[in-house]
């Protein structure tokens, strides 16, 4: 604790002293939500997991030393401090609170005396253990065997009894069994059966069963002919059955009045009956099976059966995806979007059903079953793939990155760069999710995206390059980069220039526009008068030199004019009048073509000889400008 921390303790009353270690506490608490939320999506070594996790172990920290403990009960959707909530999430599928409570945490505290390492170790077991399907997660299980130092928590006894009973129930009834309640468990039941009694019985009708029975035996059943087993053939404006011999007198008016009579259908009724007659026979078992669902869940009256059938639709859209086909769940989700807007008037009790069943399918524990389709390379509908995927929004582009680098098939990658451009398009700072040295082929595809968009909104988002460490990527961000004329650019270049690589800051220095920032080349000029310029390669000395003569400005020319007649006979001297002669070419003015020739007359071998190469590679350029 500071002892600007211990003087504000010391002027609080208790009461003012308990609200703000609450406010303390809720921000801690937010801050560990939205960190666990950032670790599921990025990966440990991405710029916001770390920012996250950064911003989590600070404040965790800071609120230690001022109170000493961080002691949180556990609710089913709720964190709570000093018995008031400080975090409420009631999404089950998604809630930090339920995570930790469905393991029996019911108390957790974290002590002062955590570090840095301590506070990471916590996280990441949170992270993954929040990561594995609800059934295989176990966190409790987990910090006890991790026995974090300044880390305690409560789940009681009972809970684990019931856990197991619980897990022994699920057990039998998969094997049709249940558990007998302990009364019956020592008890013989005999059951005797009468053999001969066994087929005996009758069946007793309502009045109203033995009416429609009686209707239907005294209605008069058709006298069908032998050939009645006959195809309906339709004529445009008329159809008949068409007997496979033609019969006369009464038999035929009695088959034709009967049976079939005329049928006149118009032109658009014709096209119409055509379309559902092969519509229906394209119809896969699937759809059907779904089709049939939710005309059962339109008219199901019950509600515990309601919820039986939205669960067996689940089950059968996990087992779909698990499966590899994809197409069932979007045709699923779309049936039950056209359910709930078919039904919101008539039936709103139905709603809440329908909405938690679409949560659950929203769920990204999904793309947990996806990961190991395609690491396991199962040949899969792609385009159906990316279809299902992209219902998930924003929320998904991370998991088609990483889907991006696995999956080498064409198509698939065509729709999500285009999904990736039209994100970007919307919002740029959407690249930060792309850029990643473990997917380097996304990252080459997502910088060519960010090259043909307008500068002024992609420009700033080619700072993520900065922390890469692959120096491929960074060689590809920075040739992007030099096709903008925006000083923005500039900026992030220099930023480059300072790269532990020497063939990335030479690539830099050598894309540097001068766009009329006076300013900027002072400071170059500034920078080449120190020492630590003079231990950069040659290479790099001699790009900042083209840089400073391509500009054309007066300051820079004479800088280059000095460095160029500067006579002495040292080594380091010599190479920056080699550097001078570089960007003087570069230049290309008249003066500085003169500043050249006086060159070939130096006593200084290496400037002479280098001053008369770059008035030949002048010349031969003017020469080759002249024709074209």
């Amino acid at each position: 604790m500071t002892s600007e921390d211990k003087t504000i303790d010391q002027t609080l009353s208790e009461k003012e002293y308990e609200a703000l270690a609450f406010q303390k506490a809720r921000e801690v608490v937010l801050s560990l939500a939205n960190t666990i939320s950032a670790l599921k999506i990025f990966p440990a070594h991405h710029a916001s997991a770390i920012h996250f996790r950064q911003d989590f172990i600070a404040k965790l920290k800071a609120f230690l030393d001022q109170f000493q403990k961080l002691e949180l009960e556990i609710g089913e959707f709720a964190f709570y401090f000093q018995g008031k909530p400080v975090y409420q999430d009631e999404i089950s599928s998604k809630s930090l609170p339920f995570f930790f409570y469905k393991d029996g945490l019911r108390v957790l505290a974290l002590y002062q005396g955590m570090d840095d390492q301590e506070i990471s170790e916590f996280l990441d077991l949170v992270r993954s253990e929040s990561a594995k399907p609800a059934e295989e997660s176990e966190l409790v299980n987990a910090l006890w065997l991790k026995d974090l130092a300044n880390v305690q928590y409560y789940a009681p006894e009972e809970f684990i009894e019931n856990r197991i009973l619980e897990e022994r129930a699920e057990s039998l009834n998969k094997k049709g069994l249940q558990i007998i309640p302990q009364e019956l468990a020592s008890r013989t039941v005999e059951i005797n059966v009468n053999r001969e009694k066994i087929f005996s019985g009758k069946l007793e009708l309502r009045p109203e069963e033995k009416q429609a029975l009686e209707s239907f035996q005294d209605r008069e059943l058709l006298d069908l002919p032998e050939t009645w087993q006959q195809t309906l053939d339709f004529a445009e404006g008329e159809g008949e059955t068409r007997p496979e011999k033609e019969e006369t007198g009464p038999e035929r008016e009695k088959t034709a009045g009967g049976l079939a009579g005329r049928v006149a259908l118009s032109p658009e009724e014709m096209e119409l009956l055509n379309q559902l007659v092969e519509r229906n026979r394209q119809l896969s078992p699937e759809e059907e099976f779904l089709n049939l669902m939710m005309e059962i869940l339109a008219l199901e009256k019950d509600r515990d059966q309601f919820q039986t059938n939205l669960d067996i639709l689940r089950n059968f859209y996990q087992e779909s995806i698990r499966t590899g086909r994809f197409e069932i769940p979007i045709l699923l989700d779309k049936k039950i979007k056209d359910l709930k807007a078919l039904i919101s008037a008539d039936q709103p009790e139905k709603l809440p059903g329908l909405e938690a069943f679409a949560a659950s399918a929203g769920s990204l524990q999904i793309l947990d079953e996806i990961r190991k389709l395609v690491d396991q390379k199962i040949e899969l509908n792609y385009l159906a793939l990316f279809d299902y995927l992209r219902q998930f929004g924003e929320r998904a582009l991370p998991f088609l990155g990483e889907l991006y680098e696995k999956i080498d098939q064409p198509e698939f990658r065509e729709n999500v760069r285009n999904l990736v451009s039209s994100k970007l398009q919307e919002n740029p700072g959407l690249a930060a999710i792309f850029i990643d040295d473990q997917r380097p082929t996304l990252t080459g595809a997502v910088i060519e995206l960010m090259r043909a968009m307008p500068g002024q909104k992609i420009i700033p988002q080619f700072s993520n390059f900065l922390t890469l460490r692959g120096t491929g990527l960074k060689l590809k961000a920075i040739e992007a980069l030099g096709t903008f004329q925006d000083e923005m650019a500039n900026k992030i270049l220099l930023g480059f220039m300072n790269d532990r690589d020497s063939e990335v800051r030479l690539k830099a220095t050598s894309s540097l526009k001068y766009l009329g920032d006076s300013s900027r080349l002072g400071q170059l000029m500034k920078e080449i008068a120190s020492r630590a310029f003079r231990q950069k390669p040659f290479e790099e000395k001699k790009a900042l030199f083209e840089f400073l003569g391509r500009s054309r400005n007066p300051e820079a020319f004479n800088f280059l004019r000095r460095m160029y007649l500067k006579k002495s006979w040292l080594p380091s001297n010599t190479e920056l009048r080699l550097c001078a002669v570089a960007g003087l070419e570069a230049n290309r003015s008249p003066e500085a073509v003169e500043l050249l020739r006086r060159g070939e007359k130096f006593l200084n071998r290496r400037v002479r000889e280098a001053a008369s190469q770059a008035l030949v590679r002048l010349t031969v350029g003017e020469e080759k400008r002249d024709r074209t």
